[in-house]
C-alpha cells in the first residue's frame, strides 16, 4: 500500500515568479516537496513529484546528493544547490549574464509565500503534525487550535538555544500543579514555504514532544479541513 506523502504546493506564486523573471532566458524551477525516510520528493518545473534516493537522478538531470533534516543537496547542470522543504528555487540558464542567476532567499520567499499551500494528513490519533523551523532550526509542530500562542517545552527551548533570561516570567496552573513559564519573541517561524517573523511564544517548564502551533500563527492562515486532510495557506 502506497503511503501518502505530505507536500507543499505552489499556486499563484508561480505566476508572480514568471513576471519577476520576464525578459530573461528560460528558467528551471526546482523544489523539495517532501522527505520520506532516506528519500526526497523533488519537483522539477511544477511537474509530477519524483521520489529519489541519494545518488539517483531525475530524467531532467537533477541528482540527489544527500538529505539533512528539512534540506536536500542536489546537483544540477554541474552545480550544487541546497533545497529547503517547501521552498522553490528558480535557476536561469544564462547565469553568466549580468542580472541573471539563482532567485532564492528573501526575494523568492516573499513571492512564493503568497501562493504556498500545505497539506497535512492526520496521524492515527487524529493529530496534525508537520516539520518546520524556529529561528532557522528544525522542530516538529502539532496544530493546536486550543493554544492561543505558540508553546514550546523547556527541553526543546534549550535545544533551540532560546534565551529565557529576557522573557516575561510567570506561573501557570496545570494538572500537575504550578509550573514556570516564559513569554518570549521568536525571530522567525517557518512551516513549508511560509515564514512568520517576530512571533510571540511561551516556553513552559514542562517538556512537550512537539511545539504547539497556536492561534497566533493559525489565524494568519486560511484553514480547510477535509476528512483526514488539513490544508493551510497564508492569507494575503
Amino acid at each position: 500500500m502506497m503511503k501518502r506523502v505530505n507536500v507543499s504546493h505552489v499556486l499563484p506564486g508561480l505566476a508572480l515568479l514568471a513576471a519577476a523573471l520576464a525578459g530573461g532566458a528560460q528558467a528551471t524551477e526546482l523544489a523539495l516537496s517532501g522527505i520520506v525516510g532516506d528519500r526526497a520528493v523533488i519537483v522539477v518545473d511544477n511537474g509530477a513529484p519524483q521520489l529519489l534516493a541519494a545518488g539517483k537522478s531525475t530524467p531532467d538531470g537533477v541528482r540527489l546528493l544527500s538529505i539533512d533534516g528539512n534540506t536536500a543537496t542536489i546537483e544540477f547542470e554541474g552545480r550544487r544547490q541546497i533545497l529547503r522543504m517547501g521552498e522553490r528555487v528558480v535557476r536561469r540558464d544564462d547565469t553568466d549574464k549580468p542580472g541573471a542567476g539563482t532567485l532564492t532567499g528573501e526575494q523568492a520567499r516573499k513571492i512564493l509565500a503568497r501562493g504556498v499551500e500545505i497539506t497535512i494528513e492526520s496521524d492515527a490519533s487524529g493529530h496534525f503534525l508537520i516539520d518546520g523551523e524556529i529561528n532557522g532550526r528544525g522542530v516538529r509542530f502539532i496544530v493546536d487550535t486550543g493554544a492561543s500562542i505558540v508553546a514550546i517545552g523547556y527541553s526543546t527551548a534549550q535545544n533551540l538555544g532560546l534565551d529565557l533570561d529576557d522573557g516575561q516570567r510567570s506561573l501557570a496552573l496545570t494538572a500537575g500543579g504550578e509550573v514556570n513559564t516564559w513569554r518570549i519573541t521568536l525571530r522567525s517561524l517557518k512551516i513549508g514555504g511560509m515564514r512568520f517573523d517576530n512571533i510571540d511564544a511561551v516556553v513552559t517548564q514542562a517538556n512537550m514532544p512537539q511545539v504547539l502551533l497556536g492561534m497566533n500563527i493559525l489565524e494568519q492562515m486560511e484553514m480547510r479541513r477535509d476528512g483526514k486532510l488539513m490544508r493551510l495557506k497564508k492569507k494575503l
